[in-house]
Protein backbone atom coordinates (compact mmCIF):
# COMPACT_ATOMS: atom_id res chain seq x y z
CA UNK A 1 0.00 0.00 0.00
CA UNK A 2 1.64 3.21 -1.23
CA UNK A 3 0.28 6.53 0.01
CA UNK A 4 1.16 9.97 -1.38
CA UNK A 5 0.50 12.97 0.85
CA UNK A 6 0.60 16.42 -0.72
CA UNK A 7 1.53 19.00 1.90
CA UNK A 8 3.95 18.85 4.84
CA UNK A 9 2.06 21.01 7.29
CA UNK A 10 0.56 19.90 10.59
CA UNK A 11 -2.46 18.15 9.07
CA UNK A 12 -0.56 16.23 6.41
CA UNK A 13 2.24 15.12 8.71
CA UNK A 14 -0.17 14.08 11.45
CA UNK A 15 -1.90 11.79 8.96
CA UNK A 16 1.48 10.62 7.65
CA UNK A 17 2.70 9.84 11.17
CA UNK A 18 -0.40 7.74 11.94
CA UNK A 19 -0.22 5.76 8.71
CA UNK A 20 3.55 5.26 8.89
CA UNK A 21 3.32 3.98 12.46
CA UNK A 22 1.02 1.23 11.19
CA UNK A 23 3.41 0.05 8.50
CA UNK A 24 1.97 1.98 5.56
CA UNK A 25 4.45 3.09 2.88
CA UNK A 26 4.04 6.88 2.99
CA UNK A 27 5.70 9.57 0.86
CA UNK A 28 5.17 13.29 1.52
CA UNK A 29 5.47 15.93 -1.22
CA UNK A 30 5.90 19.60 -0.33
CA UNK A 31 6.34 22.61 -2.60
CA UNK A 32 8.44 24.48 -0.02
CA UNK A 33 11.97 23.67 1.08
CA UNK A 34 10.97 22.17 4.41
CA UNK A 35 8.15 21.09 6.67
CA UNK A 36 5.67 23.22 8.55
CA UNK A 37 3.40 24.91 6.04
CA UNK A 38 2.07 27.85 8.03
CA UNK A 39 4.19 26.60 10.95
CA UNK A 40 7.34 27.39 8.98
CA UNK A 41 10.54 28.97 10.25
CA UNK A 42 13.38 30.63 8.39
CA UNK A 43 17.09 30.35 9.08
CA UNK A 44 18.61 33.81 9.35
CA UNK A 45 22.10 34.89 10.43
CA UNK A 46 22.65 31.84 12.58
CA UNK A 47 19.24 31.80 14.22
CA UNK A 48 15.63 30.83 13.55
CA UNK A 49 12.84 33.27 12.82
CA UNK A 50 9.26 31.98 12.91
CA UNK A 51 7.50 33.67 10.03
CA UNK A 52 4.47 31.39 10.27
CA UNK A 53 2.50 30.56 13.40
CA UNK A 54 4.52 32.09 16.26
CA UNK A 55 2.99 29.83 18.94
CA UNK A 56 -0.10 27.68 19.44
CA UNK A 57 -2.70 26.59 21.97
CA UNK A 58 -3.99 23.21 23.12
CA UNK A 59 -7.61 23.38 24.24
CA UNK A 60 -8.69 19.73 24.18
CA UNK A 61 -7.53 16.74 26.20
CA UNK A 62 -6.85 14.84 22.97
CA UNK A 63 -4.41 17.42 21.62
CA UNK A 64 -2.78 17.88 25.02
CA UNK A 65 -2.23 14.12 25.22
CA UNK A 66 -0.76 14.07 21.71
CA UNK A 67 1.66 16.86 22.60
CA UNK A 68 2.91 15.23 25.80
CA UNK A 69 5.53 13.03 24.13
CA UNK A 70 6.93 16.07 22.30
CA UNK A 71 6.96 18.04 25.55
CA UNK A 72 8.82 15.18 27.23
CA UNK A 73 11.47 15.44 24.49
CA UNK A 74 11.63 19.25 24.87
CA UNK A 75 10.47 19.71 21.27
CA UNK A 76 7.66 21.89 22.58
CA UNK A 77 7.56 23.95 25.76
CA UNK A 78 5.07 26.24 27.50
CA UNK A 79 5.55 29.93 26.80
CA UNK A 80 4.57 32.38 29.51
CA UNK A 81 4.43 35.31 27.12
CA UNK A 82 3.68 38.85 28.22
CA UNK A 83 0.50 39.72 26.32
CA UNK A 84 -1.22 43.00 25.54
CA UNK A 85 -4.58 43.19 23.77
CA UNK A 86 -7.68 41.02 23.33
CA UNK A 87 -6.64 37.65 21.90
CA UNK A 88 -8.88 35.75 19.51
CA UNK A 89 -9.23 32.00 20.03
CA UNK A 90 -6.47 31.25 17.53
CA UNK A 91 -4.15 33.78 19.22
CA UNK A 92 -4.13 32.26 22.71
CA UNK A 93 -0.60 31.45 23.86
CA UNK A 94 0.15 28.01 25.32
CA UNK A 95 3.17 26.46 23.58
CA UNK A 96 6.13 27.11 21.33
CA UNK A 97 8.29 24.63 19.46
CA UNK A 98 12.03 24.66 20.18
CA UNK A 99 14.26 25.87 18.63
CA UNK A 100 11.78 26.86 15.90
CA UNK A 101 8.08 26.50 15.19
CA UNK A 102 8.70 23.92 12.47
CA UNK A 103 10.45 21.60 14.97
CA UNK A 104 7.14 19.90 15.77
CA UNK A 105 6.40 19.01 12.15
CA UNK A 106 9.99 17.88 11.61
CA UNK A 107 9.57 15.51 14.55
CA UNK A 108 6.36 14.16 13.02
CA UNK A 109 8.10 13.60 9.69
CA UNK A 110 10.93 11.62 11.32
CA UNK A 111 12.11 9.05 8.74
CA UNK A 112 9.09 9.22 6.44
CA UNK A 113 10.08 9.66 2.79
CA UNK A 114 10.01 13.36 1.95
CA UNK A 115 10.28 15.28 -1.33
CA UNK A 116 10.61 19.04 -0.65
CA UNK A 117 10.57 21.70 -3.37
CA UNK A 118 8.10 19.54 -5.30
CA UNK A 119 4.94 21.28 -6.47
CA UNK A 120 2.21 18.79 -7.33
CA UNK A 121 0.20 20.20 -10.22
CA UNK A 122 -2.07 17.29 -11.16
CA UNK A 123 -3.49 14.05 -9.79
CA UNK A 124 -5.04 11.55 -12.17
CA UNK A 125 -6.98 8.35 -11.49
CA UNK A 126 -5.77 5.44 -13.63
CA UNK A 127 -7.87 2.31 -13.12
CA UNK A 128 -7.48 1.54 -9.40
CA UNK A 129 -4.36 3.69 -8.91
CA UNK A 130 -3.47 7.36 -8.72
CA UNK A 131 -0.81 8.99 -10.86
CA UNK A 132 0.61 12.32 -9.71
CA UNK A 133 2.64 14.93 -11.58
CA UNK A 134 4.81 17.87 -10.56
CA UNK A 135 4.56 21.31 -12.14
CA UNK A 136 6.94 20.22 -14.88
CA UNK A 137 4.43 17.48 -15.70
CA UNK A 138 6.93 14.84 -14.62
CA UNK A 139 5.20 11.58 -13.74
CA UNK A 140 5.93 10.83 -10.07
CA UNK A 141 4.57 7.31 -10.17
CA UNK A 142 1.54 5.28 -9.19
CA UNK A 143 -0.07 5.42 -5.77
CA UNK A 144 -2.81 3.42 -4.09
CA UNK A 145 -4.08 6.36 -2.07
CA UNK A 146 -3.68 10.15 -2.11
CA UNK A 147 -4.19 12.71 0.65
CA UNK A 148 -4.34 16.44 -0.12
CA UNK A 149 -3.24 18.41 2.94
CA UNK A 150 -2.92 21.88 1.44
CA UNK A 151 -4.92 25.15 1.63
CA UNK A 152 -8.43 24.81 0.24
CA UNK A 153 -7.90 26.92 -2.93
CA UNK A 154 -4.90 24.75 -3.84
CA UNK A 155 -6.89 21.58 -3.17
CA UNK A 156 -9.63 22.85 -5.51
CA UNK A 157 -7.07 23.14 -8.31
CA UNK A 158 -6.17 19.45 -7.95
CA UNK A 159 -9.74 18.17 -7.59
CA UNK A 160 -10.50 18.71 -11.27
CA UNK A 161 -12.33 15.42 -11.84
CA UNK A 162 -13.71 14.95 -8.32
CA UNK A 163 -16.79 17.14 -8.61
CA UNK A 164 -18.42 16.23 -5.30
CA UNK A 165 -15.29 16.82 -3.24
CA UNK A 166 -14.44 19.92 -5.21
CA UNK A 167 -17.88 21.46 -4.61
CA UNK A 168 -17.49 21.05 -0.86
CA UNK A 169 -13.98 22.49 -0.76
CA UNK A 170 -15.01 25.47 -2.90
CA UNK A 171 -17.28 26.62 -0.07
CA UNK A 172 -14.29 27.25 2.20
CA UNK A 173 -12.99 30.81 2.39
CA UNK A 174 -9.52 31.93 3.45
CA UNK A 175 -7.87 35.33 3.88
CA UNK A 176 -4.30 36.50 3.22
CA UNK A 177 -1.67 37.70 5.62
CA UNK A 178 1.50 39.70 5.06
CA UNK A 179 4.23 39.57 7.72
CA UNK A 180 7.61 41.21 8.04
CA UNK A 181 10.52 40.51 10.36
CA UNK A 182 12.15 43.55 11.94
CA UNK A 183 15.37 43.75 13.94
CA UNK A 184 15.58 46.62 16.41
CA UNK A 185 18.89 48.17 17.55
CA UNK A 186 18.16 47.25 21.17
CA UNK A 187 15.47 46.20 23.65
CA UNK A 188 12.22 48.16 24.01
CA UNK A 189 10.66 47.61 27.41
CA UNK A 190 7.14 48.82 26.64
CA UNK A 191 6.56 46.31 23.80
CA UNK A 192 5.15 43.06 25.17
CA UNK A 193 5.99 39.59 23.84
CA UNK A 194 2.63 39.49 22.05
CA UNK A 195 0.58 42.57 21.19
CA UNK A 196 -2.78 42.36 19.40
CA UNK A 197 -4.65 45.26 17.82
CA UNK A 198 -8.30 45.46 16.77
CA UNK A 199 -8.32 48.82 14.97
CA UNK A 200 -4.95 48.96 13.27
CA UNK A 201 -3.42 47.93 9.94
CA UNK A 202 -1.26 45.75 12.18
CA UNK A 203 -3.07 42.78 13.69
CA UNK A 204 -0.32 41.28 15.86
CA UNK A 205 3.28 41.87 16.85
CA UNK A 206 5.28 38.98 18.32
CA UNK A 207 8.75 39.19 19.81
CA UNK A 208 10.55 36.28 18.16
CA UNK A 209 13.59 36.82 20.38
CA UNK A 210 11.53 36.31 23.55
CA UNK A 211 11.10 32.64 22.70
CA UNK A 212 13.58 30.01 23.86
CA UNK A 213 16.66 29.28 21.71
CA UNK A 214 16.05 32.06 19.18
CA UNK A 215 19.56 33.40 18.63
CA UNK A 216 18.70 36.62 16.77
CA UNK A 217 18.32 39.52 19.19
CA UNK A 218 15.50 42.10 19.23
CA UNK A 219 13.56 40.53 16.34
CA UNK A 220 9.83 41.24 16.02
CA UNK A 221 7.33 39.71 13.63
CA UNK A 222 4.76 42.23 12.42
CA UNK A 223 1.56 40.64 11.12
CA UNK A 224 -0.66 42.88 8.99
CA UNK A 225 -4.43 42.80 9.27
CA UNK A 226 -6.37 40.74 6.75
CA UNK A 227 -7.92 43.86 5.21
CA UNK A 228 -4.55 45.56 4.75
CA UNK A 229 -2.99 42.36 3.43
CA UNK A 230 -5.76 41.96 0.87
CA UNK A 231 -5.40 45.57 -0.26
CA UNK A 232 -1.62 45.19 -0.75
CA UNK A 233 -1.65 41.54 -1.80
CA UNK A 234 0.34 41.87 -5.03
CA UNK A 235 2.89 44.45 -3.91
CA UNK A 236 6.58 43.42 -3.81
CA UNK A 237 7.94 42.17 -0.46
CA UNK A 238 10.43 45.03 -0.15
CA UNK A 239 7.66 47.62 -0.36
CA UNK A 240 5.55 45.69 2.15
CA UNK A 241 8.44 45.51 4.59
CA UNK A 242 9.06 49.25 4.47
CA UNK A 243 5.38 50.05 4.98
CA UNK A 244 4.96 47.67 7.91
CA UNK A 245 8.18 48.92 9.48
CA UNK A 246 6.87 52.48 9.46
CA UNK A 247 3.50 51.40 10.86
CA UNK A 248 5.31 49.50 13.63
CA UNK A 249 7.48 52.50 14.55
CA UNK A 250 4.49 54.84 14.54
CA UNK A 251 2.28 52.48 16.53
CA UNK A 252 4.82 52.13 19.34
CA UNK A 253 6.06 55.76 19.14
CA UNK A 254 9.62 54.77 18.34
CA UNK A 255 12.00 57.36 16.91
CA UNK A 256 14.89 55.15 15.82
CA UNK A 257 15.58 53.16 12.67
CA UNK A 258 15.37 49.38 12.46
CA UNK A 259 16.17 46.78 9.82
CA UNK A 260 13.67 44.90 7.70
CA UNK A 261 15.04 41.35 7.61
CA UNK A 262 12.43 39.97 5.21
CA UNK A 263 8.74 39.99 4.33
CA UNK A 264 6.54 37.01 3.54
CA UNK A 265 3.08 36.72 2.03
CA UNK A 266 0.73 34.01 3.19
CA UNK A 267 -1.79 34.12 0.38
CA UNK A 268 -3.97 31.64 2.26
CA UNK A 269 -3.14 32.62 5.81
CA UNK A 270 -6.29 32.10 7.84
CA UNK A 271 -9.67 30.41 7.47
CA UNK A 272 -12.75 32.63 7.55
CA UNK A 273 -15.38 30.08 6.47
CA UNK A 274 -14.41 26.50 7.39
CA UNK A 275 -15.68 23.28 5.88
CA UNK A 276 -17.36 22.49 9.22
CA UNK A 277 -16.34 18.82 9.18
CA UNK A 278 -12.94 17.33 10.10
CA UNK A 279 -11.96 15.97 6.67
CA UNK A 280 -13.20 14.61 3.34
CA UNK A 281 -12.72 10.96 2.40
CA UNK A 282 -13.80 9.14 -0.76
CA UNK A 283 -13.36 5.50 0.17
CA UNK A 284 -14.08 4.20 -3.32
CA UNK A 285 -11.46 6.41 -4.95
CA UNK A 286 -9.10 6.31 -1.96
CA UNK A 287 -8.76 10.08 -1.91
CA UNK A 288 -8.67 12.18 1.26
CA UNK A 289 -8.55 15.90 1.96
CA UNK A 290 -7.59 17.52 5.27
CA UNK A 291 -6.34 20.80 6.72
CA UNK A 292 -6.96 23.30 9.49
CA UNK A 293 -9.52 24.93 7.21
CA UNK A 294 -11.80 21.93 7.62
CA UNK A 295 -12.50 23.03 11.20
CA UNK A 296 -11.04 26.49 11.75
CA UNK A 297 -7.69 28.26 11.76
CA UNK A 298 -5.66 26.84 14.64
CA UNK A 299 -2.80 24.36 14.81
CA UNK A 300 -5.11 22.18 16.89
CA UNK A 301 -7.66 22.20 14.06
CA UNK A 302 -5.00 20.99 11.63
CA UNK A 303 -3.98 18.22 14.02
CA UNK A 304 -7.57 17.08 14.54
CA UNK A 305 -8.25 17.06 10.80
CA UNK A 306 -5.15 15.03 9.95
CA UNK A 307 -5.59 12.73 12.92
CA UNK A 308 -9.20 11.86 12.20
CA UNK A 309 -8.53 11.34 8.49
CA UNK A 310 -5.57 9.10 9.28
CA UNK A 311 -7.63 6.96 11.64
CA UNK A 312 -10.50 6.75 9.15
CA UNK A 313 -8.14 5.58 6.42
CA UNK A 314 -6.69 2.90 8.71
CA UNK A 315 -10.20 1.64 9.43
CA UNK A 316 -11.06 1.69 5.73
CA UNK A 317 -7.93 -0.24 4.79
CA UNK A 318 -8.52 -2.83 7.49
CA UNK A 319 -11.91 -3.54 5.94
CA UNK A 320 -10.13 -4.18 2.64
CA UNK A 321 -8.36 -7.20 4.11
CA UNK A 322 -4.77 -8.45 3.89
CA UNK A 323 -4.32 -7.29 0.31
CA UNK A 324 -4.62 -3.71 1.54
CA UNK A 325 -2.73 -3.95 4.81
CA UNK A 326 -0.67 -7.05 5.35
CA UNK A 327 0.94 -5.46 8.39
CA UNK A 328 -2.26 -4.95 10.39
Amino acid sequence: MKVAIVGAGMAGLTAAHILDSHGIDVTVFEKSKGTGGRMSSRSFAGGWIDHGTPYFSAETVGFQSFLKKFADKKIIEPWAARVNGPLALDEIVHYISVPRTSALTRALLADIKFHPSTHISMIEKTDSMWRIYNDGRTDLGLWDLVILAIPSPQAVQLLVDQKDLRAKVEGVEMEPCWICALQLPGPVQHIQDVTVFTDNDIRRVTCNSAKKDRANQHVYIVQASAAWSEKHLEEPPAAIGNQLKQKFLNTFNLNFECDVLFSHRWRYGFTTTPLAQPYLWDEQQRLGVCGDWCLGRRVEDAWKSGSELGKTILSSLKKGGPSCMSTL
